[in-house]
């Protein structure tokens, strides 16, 4: 009797389009959540989404992975905290009614662009 062996990716739950530096995990994901980028520097795709999606979804995560490393971008389970660059005060958004990932958030609309 013959068997198939699964490859890594399948068996550690890591996404294709992981790279060293940041690992992609599967999972499922809320209602309307495509990705989230976590401050460990991990990135979570939802497993429904098509290869392409995915690679977009991750493109625009990494953005939020280099504004957490600049010290632009922050969160928690109630807030997300945004400092436009060294000179600007720092912004407190509240997560409860947060229509998160609208573009008109700046690290948003800087994700988007990208």
């Amino acid at each position: 009797m013959s068997f198939k062996l699964k490859n890594k990716n399948d068996v550690f739950g890591v996404d294709s389009t992981s790279t060293f530096d940041t690992p992609v995990f599967e999972k499922k994901l809320g209602d309307g959540i495509m990705a989230e980028a976590n401050r460990d520097g991990t990135i979570f795709v939802d497993k429904g989404l098509s290869p392409l999606q995915k690679k977009e979804a991750v493109d625009h995560e990494k953005v939020h992975l280099e504004q957490m490393q600049q010290g632009k971008l922050q969160y928690d389970d109630y807030t997300v905290t945004w400092k436009k660059d060294t000179k600007s005060p720092p912004r407190v958004y509240e997560r409860a009614n947060m229509n998160e990932g609208h573009p008109e958030f700046e690290w948003e609309a800087e994700a988007y662009k990208k």
